[in-house]
């Protein structure tokens, strides 16, 4: 693959290619000494056996025996081509960089995924401009103020509208010499069901830009200005774009994160928007599906301390239950340790007071409201103790209940004194004896891993 780029470039790039920059964009790392430490990105482990050598421009992790230079670090963390790799990096660093004339085949795969990238890219500035200059984005525009969304946001996250046509962005793009083979493998449009064409999958719908870490395009969301259904539209799975991999508003939000090192995650592209304009700018949310254990080990790279945010209704309390057992999976809780070994990697569970979401939330009551109930959010665990105690009561057959409901989590705890201190706060909860709730757990606790608890 490096025969398609000289031999002078590529020693060019990596003189100025600093892996330090490159490598921390995606992994939060310590310095030890002369190196630098952090949690593996290429699996999942509780202490960090990542390393990375400025001197010599390489890093190794003692874990898995992933190792290297810049180039082959980029190209398995981001699953790229050794040439896209140094395009990317030339691009970065203003390396002028001609290429070798390439086979077709070659162009084919090589090209593909920048093909998909620069009609997102295009499709985004198309949208963009409909909803801030165009007569049509008018209602959009409208509706988006209401909403309390400032202009600032708009350009900062470059929202869109798509207007109330069967295929004016497919016209757009045919316009500019794109198949439209090549759009509708973007997702941006629809073969029509008696096969005499292709129409836009987003019509009169406000359009979020769904952007990588690297500022790349690689989806949209689209949301209605009514109540017609289905409210929210998002793109579907391309060669670009996977909605359990990314997360909205993570290029945003992923430098506040690392100063701050806390992450809050909601479910809404309107909830973050809120919070981010109120001055909680680390923020990111889901795409339409839970949390999944790609997002929590994105997440890790940047922040510590996450909190995921959800609705009052039960829906938003169902929502938070099932996240639970993927932070128990990826270990982001009291049993890992975060790459700062004095530090805990820490997960806390703010179901907002009845009524709300974030973003009516935050335009009510303020950011100094919200960062109050966030910093007195409860723990994985003490969230799980007042949902069941909630639940079932505290008669005898409510206690039983809470006891049967919380033993597997107890006994997933693999620290003795953070196990003890939470039968402790259980004990004094539900009035029953600490030594009973340990005989309870302890008796169980080599069979939680069969339930999905390492």
């Amino acid at each position: 693959m490096a025969g398609f780029i000289p031999e002078d470039k590529i020693s060019e790039i990596k003189n100025a290619a600093d892996i330090v920059d490159i490598v921390s964009e995606a992994v939060l790392l310590k310095k030890t000494g002369k190196n630098f430490i952090g949690l593996c990105p290429f699996h999942t482990e509780k202490t960090p056996s990542f390393t990375e050598s400025p001197d010599k421009q390489i890093i190794y992790c003692f874990g898995c025996g992933s190792g290297g230079n810049v180039f082959s670090f980029l190209m398995k963390q981001e699953g790229l081509s050794f040439p896209e790799t140094a395009r990317r990096l030339a691009k970065r660093y203003g390396i002028d960089l001609p290429i070798k004339r390439l086979s077709p085949d070659q162009k084919k795969k090589i090209g593909e995924r920048e093909s998909l990238l620069d009609i997102n890219r295009r499709a985004m500035d198309f949208f963009y401009q409909a909803l801030c200059r165009g007569k049509a984005g008018q209602a959009a525009r409208s509706y988006l103020e209401r909403r309390g969304v400032s202009q600032k946001t708009i350009d900062d996250f470059k929202l869109g509208y798509a207007s109330d046509s069967w295929d004016r962005l497919l016209k757009y793009l045919t316009n500019q010499q794109i198949s439209p083979a090549v759009i509708e493998k973007s997702g941006l449009i629809l073969p029509r069901k008696n096969k005499s064409g292709y129409y836009d999958r987003f019509r009169n719908r406000i359009v979020f830009p769904i952007i990588d870490t690297n500022m790349l395009v690689i989806g949209f969301g689209g949301r209605v200005l009514d109540d017609s259904l289905p409210k929210y539209l998002n793109s579907p799975e391309t060669p670009v774009y996977n909605k359990g991999r990314s997360l909205y508003g993570i290029q945003q939000a992923k430098d506040k994160c690392r100063s701050t090192g806390t992450v809050y995650i909601v479910e809404g592209y309107l909830d973050l928007l809120a919070l981010y304009q109120h001055g909680i700018e680390n923020c990111v949310a889901t795409l339409g599906t839970d949390l999944t254990s790609d997002h929590v080990r994105l997440l890790t790279r940047y922040a510590g301390r996450m909190v995921l945010v959800y609705d009052s209704d039960e829906a938003g309390i169902r929502s938070a239950q099932r996240c639970i057992s993927t932070f128990w999976r990826e270990h982001i809780d009291f049993r890992r340790q975060d790459v700062f070994s004095e530090d805990k990697a820490d997960t806390h569970i703010l179901v907002l007071p009845a009524g709300h979401d974030p973003d009516s939330f935050v335009f009510e009551h303020g950011p100094e409201a919200f960062m109050e109930a966030a910093s007195n959010s409860p723990g994985i665990i003490t969230f799980l103790m007042n949902r069941a105690v909630d639940k079932h009561g505290l008669s005898t057959e409510g206690k039983i209940h809470i006891i049967s409901e919380l033993q597997q989590s107890l006994a997933a705890i693999n620290d003795r004194v953070a196990q003890a201190l939470y039968v402790k706060q259980l004990s004094e909860k539900i009035g029953i004896a600490e030594s009973t709730i340990l005989e309870r757990i302890r008796s169980i606790s080599t069979k939680s891993s069969k339930i999905g608890y390492p």
